[in-house]
């Protein structure tokens, strides 16, 4: 059994080679995408430390800002990367520069072969009371979203997210004329948690659903946060709901949304089932993995 990790990163190159480098073994490979933010001195860096293992692949780079689109391009640069180069694939697991492994390659690999052909990803139909804001997520997909680099507009509602009163005047006025964005057709939308790990079928369902609708895909653009809609959209429809288990692999202290991991958390992370977690940073507090190659791996 093969398992490709396709692994989105822009920064800290030896967090990223350090994680690497802890999951290779003869039945994995290696996907890369570094963010096209990425200096070329720090790509040279990372591609001379891991081109030679010869199971590494560096994609096609994208600028990825938080919320936007460029994380979904990034993404499906890699699915169709695998399928297009018919790179041997049993399972895809999609992760971050910033995650770790708290299982070793051994369990990983078992726990994988003991589900084979399933899948597993988070989804959820919208609206889902649980986010609850965005009218339960609908609203990330009915305005009009643009993201840069620094901000965050969306139409007609949160135009200027660091002004409200400025963001309801709009919305109470202007805001009136602008349409709702309407959801692509044959779809129901659903949402979830961005990273999973997709049986080879599954991708290539993903692959040509993309594929043969482009329409579909490029809705996504004005997106915010696309990355935990679209996938989960195509998968949450998918006919054979059965081979799909919905969860993530990835532990996170769901208290502390988006929050680093530190070593306070250890005891967390070692009873957990889940087989990775994120996220972590080596500038912050590197004594976690530290003991998570110590004591777990």
């Amino acid at each position: 059994m093969k398992i490709v990790y396709l692994i989105l990163a822009h920064r800290y190159p030896d967090q990223l080679i350090r994680l690497v480098n802890k999951l290779n073994t003869e039945h994995t490979h290696f996907l890369i995408h570094l963010d096209k933010k990425v200096g070329r001195y720090e790509y040279h860096y990372i591609h001379n430390a891991l081109a030679s293992n010869g199971n590494v692949d560096f994609l096609k780079r994208h600028t990825c800002n938080w919320a936007g689109f460029g994380i979904v391009k990034a993404t499906y640069e890699g699915i169709k990367f695998c399928v297009e180069n018919n790179i041997a694939c049993d399972y895809l697991c999609l992760m971050s520069g910033q995650d770790y492994p708290i299982k070793s390659n051994g369990l990983i690999f078992d726990y994988l072969k003991a589900h084979e052909g399933k899948s597993f990803i988070n989804f959820n139909s919208l609206p889902n009371p649980i986010w609850t804001n965005h009218n339960g997520g609908l609203e990330r997909l009915t305005n009009w979203y643009i993201i840069t680099d620094k901000q965050r507009y969306g139409f007609p509602n949160n135009l200027f997210s660091s002004r409200p009163r400025l963001s309801k005047l709009f919305k109470s006025t202007i805001g009136k004329v602008i349409p709702k964005r309407k959801f692509p057709s044959g779809f129901k939308p659903y949402g979830g948690a961005q990273f999973w790990t997709l049986h080879s079928k599954h991708v290539r369902y993903v692959y040509d659903i993309i594929q043969s609708h482009p329409d579909f895909f490029n809705f996504f653009k004005y997106v915010m946060v696309s990355d935990e809609f679209l996938f989960q959209t195509i998968m949450g429809n998918y006919p054979q709901q059965a081979e799909l288990i919905n969860t993530t692999l990835h532990f996170l202290e769901w208290d502390r949304p988006g929050a680093v991991l530190n070593y306070k958390d250890r005891e967390n992370i070692r009873t957990t089932e889940h087989l990775f977690a994120r996220k972590f940073d080596c500038n912050v507090d590197a004594e976690i993995i530290d003991y998570l190659d110590s004591h777990l791996l």
